[in-house]
C-alpha cells in the first residue's frame, strides 16, 4: 500500500544552510498493516510522514501509494497530529464532518458514520460538545473519528499520543487498536515509546538519527488481540531489546 524507493529530503534552514532531513529510505507498508516508526528527536520521522501524506515534496527517490506516485494530499489517506487541532468554535459533530464538507461528500449517509464512529470510540452524547469541554483524550479520540470518517486506506499518525498522561495514552492505544480492528486500513505511527510501538505494529522501523534512514525493521508477533499486558512476554523482550540496541547503540544479547 505505502512504498517509499531511496526517499531523501533536504530543507534550507534559517541561516541558509542545508539540512538533510532523510536519505536514502526505502520501506514498504502492506495494505491493512500496522506499522510503527520509532527514533531520536529529529530522525526525520514526521518529515517522512509528511511526505507520504503529499504535505511536502521530497528531494528525491520515490512515494508512492498503491503504486501511484505521490504529487499533492490524497483524498485516501487520513492525518492525526500530535496536537487534535480541532475547530474550536465547532462542535464535536461538526468537528468529525470537517472532512467530508472538504470533500464535498457531506450527506446523511457521512452523518451515521461519523455518529456511529463517536459511538465506537465512547463519544455517544457528546455530538454537541465543544472542545473545550473536553478532556485530551476525549478531543484526541475526536481527532481520531475525523481523519476515520471519509474511509481512507491509509492513516498516518504523528506520535497521537505524545501530550496524554500516561494512563490515558494507553487507554488511547487500546482505544485505537480497537477501532483498527473494527474499521481495518493501513497505519502508519510515529511515536517515541518503544513499548507503544511493540505493543500496537506488526512492524516496527527504527530510524537512525538524522540524516534518518530505516536502521532496522522488526516483525512483532505478539498474537492480536494486544494488551499491555504482553509487555512481560518473551516476545515483548526480544522485540524491545532489538530496537534498543539501534536507537541507543547497545548489542543485543545472544
Amino acid at each position: 500500500m505505502i512504498s517509499l524507493d531511496g526517499v531523501g529530503k533536504r530543507f534550507e534552514a534559517a541561516d541558509g544552510h542545508e539540512v538533510q532531513a532523510l536519505s536514502g529510505v526505502s520501506l514498504t507498508v502492506a495494505d491493512g498493516s500496522f506499522t510503527a516508526l520509532v527514533g531520536q528527536s529529529g530522525c526525520g520521522k514526521s518529515t517522512l510522514l509528511r511526505l507520504v501524506a503529499g504535505l511536502v515534496p521530497k528531494s528525491e527517490g520515490h512515494v508512492q501509494l498503491d503504486g501511484r506516485e505521490v504529487t499533492a494530499p490524497h483524498p485516501d489517506v487520513g492525518f492525526v497530529f500530535q496536537a487534535p487541532t480541532l475547530l474550536p468554535w465547532a462542535d464535536v459533530l461538526t468537528n468529525v464532518l470537517f472532512p467530508l464538507r472538504i470533500l464535498g461528500k457531506l450527506d446523511a449517509t457521512g452523518t451515521a458514520r461519523a455518529r456511529e464512529l463517536l459511538a465506537m470510540a465512547g463519544l455517544s452524547g457528546f455530538e454537541r460538545k465543544t472542545p473545550r469541554e473536553l478532556s485530551g483524550g476525549m478531543q484526541q479520540r475526536v481527532a481520531i473519528c475525523r481523519a476515520l470518517v471519509h474511509e481512507p486506506r491509509i492513516l498516518l499518525m504523528d506520535e497521537p499520543f505524545g501530550a496524554l498522561d500516561a494512563l490515558t495514552r494507553e487507554e488511547m492505544s487500546l482505544e485505537l487498536l480497537r477501532l483498527w480492528t473494527e474499521r481495518p486500513c493501513t497505519i502508519l505511527f510515529v511515536t517515541h515509546s518503544i513499548t507503544e510501538a511493540v505493543i500496537l505494529a506488526d512492524q516496527v522501523v527504527t530510524m537512525t538519527p538524522r540524516p534518518g534512514r530505516v536502521a532496522d525493521i522488526v516483525d512483532v508477533a505478539l498474537p492480536r488481540p494486544r494488551s499491555f499486558s504482553q509487555v512481560s512476554t518473551e516476545e515483548f523482550a526480544r522485540c524491545a531489546e532489538r530496537i534498543r540496541s539501534h536507537i541507543f547503540g547497545r548489542p543485543v544479547a545472544a
